[in-house]
């Protein structure tokens, strides 16, 4: 597989429900357009000449990849293999709602489209509704497709050690072992609030939400890819756009950095530039996510969000959970940057990271959703890239190399140590998976429960939201009857 192939597979596979949200979720005066454009821009996509190479994945690496795959599809819960988080009460649900009902998702049915980012559903979901139920080995394939994508960009920016892959994926969980260390020896290391001042690693968010992590997984790794190679950073821009259909936050973050990027770029060059070149990667795509940004902004009811400071939590508790879960996690990533990136003669640039150890540091003042899921998905892509560098030196050497490198002072030692860490996390979660799963319950029923979480438990999302989590969780998902989307963009009521 050469670059242009995985490039124009993973646009595809981003594509694809963006060109169904035009299609079900829009009136035809939106939709024809918008389609059209799509169409249009990946068309440019499969003829463009910038990304032609020659095999860069031979069949050794798609079988590394696709085993690898296979594995974290398997351990993230999808299809109700192995052990599940309390999430697939809502994936499950919403898989079964979009296999019941007519599209666009109203609630009630005679009510407003509902405002939920469905980007990863409505391909297995259109597939289930052709084969009449809900297709589980469909929706592990198109997950586990997902994944080989985007962890494919990793692994080529990484030497192709798969190891390096699966440890960038880890970056960010070092402070839940020290927590889980203290927490056994003498207790909880500060007082928890009713939300988190923490990240998880990309691998522990696969665990909840799978459907933010692959195209996170994507657009981090096309994005070091585009670094790494002197490229032109605009090409991010369209990956970016496409996820928001998917994940409302990472895409977000990751639209902030590359637009930062790219027009700190556009200045050092006095403006000068190729503004046809400009208008198709850049202006387009923007203007075709601009539908799915209005659909979102559709809600009844805002999420909950201000400042920390204007929440009745104990301060002192927060500043004591910021300086654990952020100041360690920024204190690492700052030192074994400095320390090791001089292991490669071809370093990657430094102001995107250091862009990034900014974004970690000021983000977690502001609070956005019940359980604060600005900062536990939004800094997932930050992360992932965070680990890529880290962990990009280390892959240009040889086992013994690194090892060299690693001993040559205590302090060397240390940091290494604790890049590491984050690794015992994903570790216990891929041993649970191999403990609890429909297989060990069959072979073993008296000491293994694991029953998979229903898919028709609930009629739709907002029933299980409203049991499960809240009634305000619950409302802030409707749609709001005098929106712009509501009034000029959906499609009529039937």
């Amino acid at each position: 597989m050469n670059i242009k192939l995985l490039r124009s597979i993973s646009l595809g596979y981003l594509l694809l429900p963006n060109l169904i949200f035009f299609f079900f979720w829009m009136n035809l005066p939106v939709a024809i357009p918008g389609i059209a454009v799509l169409l249009v821009i990946f068309a440019d996509v499969l003829r463009s000449k910038d990304f032609v190479s020659g095999t860069v994945l031979n069949g050794r690496d798609l079988l590394v990849l696709g085993l690898t795959a296979l594995l974290v599809t398997f351990v993230s819960g999808v299809a109700g293999l192995a052990y599940q988080t309390f999430d697939y009460w809502c994936h499950n649900t919403k898989f079964y709602e979009l296999f019941m009902y007519d599209w666009p998702i109203r609630i009630p049915l005679d009510g407003p489209v509902i405002s939920y980012y469905y980007g990863y559903y409505v391909v297995p979901a259109l597939i289930s509704k052709f084969l009449g139920s809900i297709n589980e080995p469909i929706i592990f394939i198109w997950t586990a497709l997902g994944f080989f994508l985007g962890m494919a960009w990793v692994y080529i920016v990484l030497n192709k050690k798969i190891i390096y892959v699966l440890l960038a994926m880890a970056i960010g969980d070092t402070p839940h072992v020290l927590k889980t260390v203290f927490y056994k020896i003498t207790g909880t290391m500060y007082e928890m609030g009713d939300f988190g001042l923490e990240s998880w690693s990309n691998f522990e968010n696969l665990l909840w939400v799978p459907n933010q992590v692959i195209p996170t997984l994507i657009i981090g790794g096309m994005f070091v890819y585009l670094l790494r190679n002197k490229m032109e950073l605009e090409h991010i821009v369209l990956p970016v756009a496409l996820t928001f259909w998917w994940a409302v936050f990472p895409a977000f973050t990751s639209g902030l950095l590359a637009a930062i990027v790219i027009i700190r770029k556009w200045i050092l060059k006095g403006l000068k530039l190729d503004w046809i070149f400009v208008g198709k990667t850049v202006v387009l795509p923007v203007l075709v996510c601009a539908p799915v940004l209005l659909f979102f902004l559709s809600h009844e009811e805002a999420p909950i969000s201000g400042f920390v400071w204007q929440f009745s939590d104990s301060m002192s508790a927060r500043v004591v959970e910021y300086m654990i879960n952020i100041g360690l996690n920024l204190v690492i990533f700052f030192f074994a940057y400095m320390v090791f990136r001089h292991l490669t003669s071809h370093v990657l640039p430094p102001f995107p990271y250091l862009l990034i150890l900014f974004f970690i540091l000021v983000f977690p003042v502001y609070r956005m959703g019940k359980v604060n899921d600005f900062l536990f998905r939004g800094l997932m892509p930050y992360l992932l890239i965070v680990g890529i560098y880290l962990f990009y030196p280390f892959a240009a050497r040889s086992g013994k190399e690194v090892w060299a490198a690693v001993r040559r002072s205590p302090v060397h030692i240390v940091l290494f140590l604790m890049l590491i860490s984050c690794s015992f996390i994903e570790a216990g979660r891929i041993g649970r998976a191999l403990k609890v799963n429909l297989m060990t319950k069959k072979v073993l029923p008296e000491k293994v429960t694991f029953d998979p979480i229903p898919y028709d438990a609930y009629p739709n999302i907002y029933e299980v939201l409203k049991d499960k989590w809240s009634q305000r969780e619950a409302d802030q998902y409707l749609g709001k009857k005098d929106s712009v989307y509501e009034l000029k963009m959906a499609p009529a009521k039937p």
